[in-house]
């Protein structure tokens, strides 16, 4: 069952994600229970380790992929919600269980990764693994095929509350090409490498607005890939790790907003068919203005796709 969220406290998450007006922000209130990234420690920025690059390669491999009959690989992170160890305003004990995988806010709620993903007829769970490391509770393999002939593996780890820095290092390093991960599959002979995915996407509290890391360098010889950072006003949080990772934001934000997984699912549905990037942005406002029930201006300016 889906864990459902009182009358109440829904209004009040929800005027906090959809509302620009500056007094409701001041609140603190939003889904994800981040404070507004003005009261947050502001993290000094690593110095650029490269020009702001283009996109033009990227689509061009995903395309060549697609052509082939090839996997194009998501990798997501997924911090889970975590009252006691994450700098939020604290929600629903149940919702904020940074331990619980099944009323978790962020994986078994109602629009929870896993939960989204579960329920959408068109996506195939493939595998669910408990534990694979003492960081992540849980890893989850979705798969669909698309009609432009896409074949799309979409691989989710939710890591403990508690563990929010190794989520972070883990994305970090991932984007980067420094983080070695492979998967089985059944039916398929060869290990799949979902430490060099397509598409790497960190999804839940932006952690950054609690600690200081490092950025890490691109490998040598690594091609650029794409990146989304769902979680509140990340774009100046990420935007030069990302560029230091050779990894393109197709997706960040500007403001507070409830990272939930519908976000997600409106950017695979425009990325699998190799859209640009401001193609994904109208996605996913238009996602987040249905679920949310708020206006669509206000949701597109909540997103941001691309350096600027």
């Amino acid at each position: 069952m889906f864990l459902k969220i009182s009358l109440f406290t829904a209004v009040a998450l929800l005027l906090a994600a959809c509302d620009p007006n500056p007094a409701v922000v001041g609140k603190n209130l939003s889904l994800t229970g981040s404070p507004p990234a003005t009261e947050a420690p502001v993290a000094a920025p690593p110095p650029p380790c490269r020009d702001s690059f283009g996109r033009d390669s990227i689509l061009l491999r995903l395309r060549r992929k697609i052509a082939a009959g090839e996997y194009l690989i998501i990798h997501t992170f997924v911090p889970l919600c975590d009252n006691e160890h994450q700098g939020i305003v604290p929600v629903n004990a149940r919702l904020g269980d940074g331990l619980n995988l099944r009323t978790n806010l962020y994986w078994g709620a109602g629009y929870g990764v896993k939960s989204f993903f579960l329920a959408q007829k068109s996506w195939k769970l493939r595998q669910a693994t408990p534990d694979i490391r003492p960081d992540i509770l849980e890893r989850v393999v979705f798969e669909k095929k698309f009609p432009n002939g896409a074949r799309v593996l979409l691989v989710a780890d939710a890591y403990r509350g508690d563990r929010m820095k190794a989520c972070l290092q883990d994305f970090l390093h991932t984007l980067a090409g420094h983080r070695p991960d492979t998967l089985r599959l059944e039916g398929h002979p060869a290990p799949i490498p979902v430490g060099q995915p397509d598409l790497a996407v960190f999804n839940g509290h932006n952690g950054l607005m609690d600690m200081r890391l490092p950025a890490v360098g691109q490998a040598p010889g690594l091609p650029c890939r794409d990146a989304a950072v769902i979680a509140c006003a990340s774009h100046n949080y990420f935007r030069q790790r990302l560029q230091c990772a050779g990894a393109f934001p197709v997706l960040t934000t500007r403001h507070l907003l409830a990272p939930e997984a519908y976000v997600l699912g409106a950017l695979i549905e425009g990325w699998a068919a190799a859209e640009p990037e401001t193609q994904l942005h109208v996605r996913a406002a238009k996602a987040y203005a249905q679920y949310q029930k708020c206006g669509y201006k206000g949701a597109y300016r909540t997103f941001n796709a691309g350096w600027d």
